[in-house]
């Protein structure tokens, strides 16, 4: 794909939306969830956490059965393509200049793939230890602490994401108005 200019379908905007809102407010009110079951830190927590599984699982759906250019097929972290374009811009970025890839492409698509997966893992992980609280021990703690794991690596993605649109921004390239800029009229590019 070429580094044309592009923007996200209306529904890929929502899910974005949801995904950054809930997990980020997930992650802020994740340290008042320790604690009792029915205490208020862990219920807002454990329904902000549900929320964004919800959005999560919606995305996964959009990604392998939704057709255009948020299907997965079109943009896999597994492939030689991906990883390549990935190495080309680190390259660009040692010599401070910054790469412009189409959607998905390159390192840009490997983070948005990395945050995917790690509101996936979250949401899911989540989710299971808020119905099997109380009960199969084992299982609980093998699930809080795959859990905690996630929770140390929402930092990096976020600064990874969060950052780049920084960087473009300034180099004079706003990506983040692919996402978020709302024109009367337009349902906002490819889908």
């Amino acid at each position: 794909m070429s580094s044309s200019d592009y923007s996200y379908p209306m529904y890929a905007r929502i899910l974005h939306l949801g995904l950054a809102v809930f997990g980020i407010a997930a992650y802020l009110t994740g340290e008042d969830a320790g604690g009792k079951a029915a205490s208020t830190g862990y219920l807002l927590h454990a329904y902000l956490g549900l929320t964004l599984a919800a959005f999560a699982l919606g995305r996964l759906v959009r990604g392998f059965a939704g057709t255009g250019p948020l299907r997965f097929s079109g943009w896999s972290p597994f492939s030689k393509r991906q990883w390549t374009l990935a190495f080309e811009d680190v390259a660009a970025l040692v010599r401070l200049k910054v790469p412009e890839r189409g959607m998905h492409e390159g390192l840009s698509g490997l983070t948005q793939m990395f945050g995917l997966a790690l509101f996936v893992w979250m949401g899911a992980t989540g989710t299971a230890m808020f119905f099997l609280r109380g009960s199969a021990h084992d299982l609980f703690e093998a699930l809080e602490e795959v859990h905690e794991v996630g929770e140390t690596l929402i930092p990096l993605y976020l600064i990874l994401h969060v950052g780049s649109v920084v960087v473009h921004a300034f180099a004079g390239h706003p990506i983040w108005r692919r996402m978020w800029t709302f024109k009367s009229g337009s349902t906002g590019g490819p889908g």
